[in-house]
């Protein structure tokens, strides 16, 4: 780390450039951190200062080390990226390797034994590479499918940031307001007992709301493979966000993965989900499935409030007349059914494949999910939705 003098030329946006790729550093080194533990350890650097290296590191242990383990993976990144340079720039000049010897980096998941051999990370990639706005740009409408190694951790740590909202709706229950329009009767007249029976505390009684539930069905199968990891993250997103989601995936059958996605930490869910799903890249049964789902997990865990999401290509080996009739049943049990489809934002797209004539019929909105961008307008979308059903 550079003496205070020398930090005299370099300006605050180079700093805040180097605190921010510290915190891609210990990301890409299998430490969990978020945006809001980079804004914590930029404040807690600009009141200790450049000069005390030691109360630097002590600081931003106590930032992002939230297990022991971790530890000593903090301090060797803390040590190759702070270390001590002759170029003007420090630390932004060229940014040091990170390699794992105690925790192999957790970033990149192989789905399913026939998992593409590119997903693999390479130690030249685990190099931390800056990334400018219009790059981000690029990024953010850049196909899945298109996207090289190192662009889709980036993708995945961009949708890592995303913090999803849902829409309220009104609940049952009522609490006690200033104002409003109905009396809270059985309320003021407990509080009148001590006033002789007069009525000096008025308060009304006001509808509290709750946010909608969500429900996402994910297409597993070999066709959907390349877009698969990206909308499971995404489906992580909406459950750390502290909304109720419930999570499945399907391929042949139908599997329950809500359990699994609760974890803190997206790459370890992504893990557990990968060893628990036995029918990865295989055939598509979206009529059985959704049988299964219609039947088994309807009444326990989807409400009619609830807004699901149909995430699938419309390859169906099965009866396209049972995708229809099972569809039918799910819009009739939910709020809004919404199917979104990885091709559809692509020049030239018709809805062709007998699995997606059957279903479209009975969706609520026909979206594309091909890239970071629609996924955020997915997001925007599905926070802003209304009571009513659309026609």
């Amino acid at each position: 780390m550079r003496t205070a003098q020398d930090d005299l030329a370099v300006d605050g946006e180079t700093l805040m450039a180097n605190l921010v790729r510290f915190g891609q550093v210990l990301r890409r080194a299998g430490i969990p951190v978020d945006a809001e533990q980079t804004r914590q350890f930029a404040a807690v650097f600009a009141l200790v200062g450049v000069g005390r290296r030691a109360d630097v590191r002590s600081a931003g242990r106590v930032v992002f080390v939230r297990r022991q383990e971790d530890r000593a993976i903090y301090d060797a990144a803390f040590d190759l990226f702070w270390r001590r340079s002759t170029a003007l720039g420090g630390a932004s000049s060229a940014l040091p390797r990170i390699r794992q010897q105690e925790q192999q980096p957790l970033h990149d998941v192989n789905f399913g034994p026939e998992a593409p051999p590119t997903v693999g990370v390479s130690d030249t990639e685990r190099t931390v590479r800056p990334v400018s706005a219009s790059a981000e740009e690029q990024l953010r409408t850049a196909d899945f499918a298109d996207l090289t190694p190192a662009e889709a951790r980036d993708a995945l740590a961009m949708l890592d940031t995303l913090r999803p909202r849902l829409p309220m709706r009104s609940s049952r229950r009522r609490r006690v307001e200033r104002a409003g329009h109905r009396l809270a009767a059985r309320q003021m007249a407990r509080r009148s007992l001590g006033t002789g029976g007069e009525a000096l505390w008025w308060r009304w009684l006001g509808r509290t709301t709750r946010p909608r539930p969500l429900v996402l069905v994910c297409d597993i199968s070999g066709s959907m493979q390349r877009y698969t990891r990206f909308l499971l993250r995404f489906a992580h997103a909406f459950a750390r966000s502290g909304v109720p989601v419930e999570t499945f995936c399907f391929g042949t059958s139908l599997t329950r993965i809500t359990r699994d996605l609760r974890t803190r930490d997206a790459d370890t869910a992504l893990r557990r989900v990968a060893e628990r799903v036995t029918d990865w890249s295989g055939g598509t049964r979206i009529g059985e499935s959704l049988h299964t789902l219609n039947r088994k997990w309807v009444r326990r865990t989807i409400r009619s409030s609830a807004v699901v999401l149909i995430v699938s290509d419309g390859w169906e080996r099965g009866d396209p007349a049972r995708l229809a009739r099972e569809m039918a049943a799910l819009r009739r049990a939910c709020h809004r059914l919404i199917w979104l489809d990885p091709l559809a934002g692509q020049a030239g797209f018709a809805p062709e494949t007998a699995g997606l004539r059957a279903a479209l019929p009975h969706v609520d909105a026909f979206l594309p999910c091909a890239n970071v961008a629609s996924l955020e307008d997915l997001a925007r979308r599905i926070a802003t939705l209304t009571s009513g059903r659309p026609g």
